[in-house]
This record gives C-alpha cells, structure tokens and sequence, in this order.
C-alpha cells in the first residue's frame, strides 16, 4: 500500500507537534492513519525533548528527533534554537542534520509555528504540508484549512474535535491502492480517530514503586486525581479536590494517588488527606512516572489538561472535568472508549479566558455530581487494575 503526494509515492514521513503535551498526545492519530493506510511507511515524529518520552513504543513510529530547548516561566518562548526572526539558530543544527539524514520526503507539521516552519524547510524536506500558516505559508508546500471538513456528519463522528482538525491537514494525501483521496479513505475506513500511547515495559512496576513510596498499598487497584492546569480558569477549585479525596474512600476500595504538576505545591489538598492512609499526594514526578501511574490505574478523575489526553491515550478511564473550554473540541473522546466528561456550560460558555472575575463554570461543578460521575465511570469500567496486576 502506498500513499501519494502530488502523484509521487511517500516512502518516509515526518509528523511533528513541537510541544504541550495534550497537543502531542492527540498527534498520535495522524500517525496511527498514515500507518493504516501504509504500513510500510517509515515514519518518524519530532517534538521538544521534553514529550518524547509521551512517544516511546509508539506502533509504527520508527523513530522520534527530539528537539532541545530551554525555557523560562510556565509558558514562554523557548529561547535556544531560535533567533528573533524565528530563524533556527546553531542549537538546531543537529536535528537539521538528524532530519535531512532520515530522507523523508514528507512532513505533516501540526504546530506550524516560526520554529517548526523553518526547521522542516533547512531539512529540506520535499512536501512539506501545514494549516495556515499566514506569513509563514511561503516556508510550505501545502497549506490545508480543515473547515471544510467540519461540519460533515461522517467527518465529525469518526474524527471529532481536535484530532479530526490534525487528521485534516493529510488531505491533499492519495491513496494509491484505493485511488481515494486521504478523507474519502478515512471515511470509508469507518474507524474513530482517538490518541493512542504505549505503556512502557515497566509501567506496573514502576507505579507500584512510586505508590509504595508515597505509603501506599502498591498492589492494590487505585485512582489518579489530577488537579494541575496551567490556566487558572481550568483549574478545579481546590477545595472540591479535598472534598472529593474524603469521599472517595467510602465508596472505593482502592488507593488514591493525587498527581502534584511540576513546579506546584498543594498543601491543602494534602493537609486534609492525612485522615486516611489510603490517599496520598505523589511528589512531582518526571513525566516517564507520570505516563507509568496513568497506565496502571484504575481511573483518572483530571482538569481539561495534557495529563486528561494521556491517560485517554493509555485506555484508562477517565472523567474530564471541563470549565471554559469546548469538550467537543479537546475532549471529543466519548464513545470511543471508557471515557466522560463533565461540564457546566453556562451563557457565557465556550470562552478562552485564562483569568475570569465571574468564574462560575467550574466552580459550580459539585464535589458529589464528580463523586457519582467516578463512580459510574469505574463501573461501567468494569474490572479494577492497578498496582502490580496489569
């Protein structure tokens, strides 16, 4: 099986989604349609050094080009590899070179920021196919808007949301068995786009490791609550959190581990956990942990945030608590496994606000209506795993 580009068979290809976890997570579709509809397709994926471990094992990745980068603050520019202009500097010169190495003559840019955009053109990578890119478009060979596939009831029921908005850009793609263009292929797959990781070989024991550690049961099957966002207005008051760990206990029969975000402090949160042994708040852990404890629990209760899209991309249950932002864009993933959202859409609801003086969508959001909802959740779930028993 081959894919065609402008009437010329791709033999390798580059996907890249430089950073943010969640975004790279939902990446994960397009790699998995490229390789369905080629298996041979040798494929690799570049990212920041920071996510390349979200990649590790992926089917049908052959290889991941991880970026260095150094930042300053919770979400500022990376500043080595990049000159003012957004031209790459020196620090990229080696994943130039790595890329331009790899021959691959296609590259499906998903983030098509200054760094991105030019790092695929000094690779000189034949076809190189973007969103809009505005001002940059000239630095690509194809830019593909998805609007037009929006709205399209097949479209939006097998690849909703996000992934269908990255799985849009393999449009001017042909499969060449098929003689059906990458949508009409896709559709007539019939297959729900949803992210897909690999748990690592020693997931369940790492998790039991780090679990024992923060004094709990390690064998036994427990939940992950995880409260970091880097927007305040995702955050789910900290208050509910306590309320909800208290609760937790008398109806589930497992631990509770509660994920601290790097570089944060919820003392609390952990202040009103000490009552009872079977919950604990973990220390920040390197994301390689954070991956292990997702894929062996037995459910994550989680904020809209990259922690909510691995653990979707684990096939761990999870019950997304949604403020301002859109669930059928970033959490477009009921139906397609042991998956749930909750949110409470008021007037004033989709908004992009990261501070908001009427902040009532989450707030609102009651410590009981999430405690039923995990309930409900681990039972339709089915069988609990956890500690050392996946």
């Amino acid at each position: 099986m081959t894919w065609l580009l402008d009437n010329r068979p791709l033999e390798r290809a580059l996907v890249t989604r430089l950073r943010y976890l969640g975004d790279v997570v939902m990446a994960t579709v397009v790699v998995d349609a490229l390789r369905r509809g080629d298996p041979g397709l040798e494929i690799g994926f570049l990212c920041e050094e920071a996510y390349a471990p979200v990649l590790a094992g992926l089917p049908g990745l052959a290889r991941v080009h991880a970026l260095s980068v150094r930042r300053r603050g919770a979400d500022a520019r990376a500043r080595t590899g990049e000159s003012e202009g957004g031209l790459p500097a020196r620090p990229a010169a080696a994943t130039i070179a790595r890329l331009r190495a790899a021959r691959y003559d296609l590259a499906v840019d998903l983030f098509f920021n200054p760094r991105s955009a030019w790092l695929l053109r000094l690779a000189g990578i034949r076809h190189r196919v973007a969103g809009p890119a505005g001002s940059r478009g000239w630095l690509y060979t194809h830019q593909v808007d998805a609007a037009p596939e929006r709205g399209r009831e097949a479209w939006d029921r097998l690849a909703p949301g996000g992934p269908g908005d990255h799985l849009a850009r393999l449009a001017p793609l042909v499969h060449a068995e098929s003689g059906q263009g990458f949508v009409d292929w896709f559709l007539a797959g019939g297959v729900r786009a949803c992210p897909r990781l690999s748990a690592r070989p020693g997931a369940a024991a790492s998790a039991a490791a780090t679990l024992a550690r923060a004094g709990l049961e390690p064998d036994s099957p427990f939940l992950v609550l995880a409260p970091g966002a880097t927007w305040e207005s995702k955050r789910w008051p900290i208050g509910h959190w306590a309320a909800l760990a208290r609760e937790l206990p008398g109806a589930w029969p497992g631990s509770i581990a509660v994920l601290t975000p790097p570089g944060a402090d919820i003392p609390p949160l952990s202040a009103s956990m000490t009552e009872d042994a079977r919950v604990a708040v973990l220390p920040p852990l390197p994301l390689p942990t954070v991956l292990d404890v997702l894929a062996t629990a037995s459910g994550t209760v989680s904020v809209d945030g990259g922690v909510m899209h691995a653990s979707v991309g684990l096939g761990t249950p999870t019950l997304a608590l949604f403020g301002p932002t859109d669930p059928g864009l970033w959490f477009p993933y009921e139906g397609a496994g042991p998956f749930r959202v909750l949110a409470r859409r008021p007037a004033c609801h989709p908004c992009d606000r990261h501070l908001c003086d009427a902040f009532i969508c989450l707030p609102e959001l009651e410590p009981a209506t999430v405690m039923q909802a995990t309930m409900r959740m681990l039972a339709d779930a089915g069988e609990p795993r956890g500690g050392g028993g996946r």
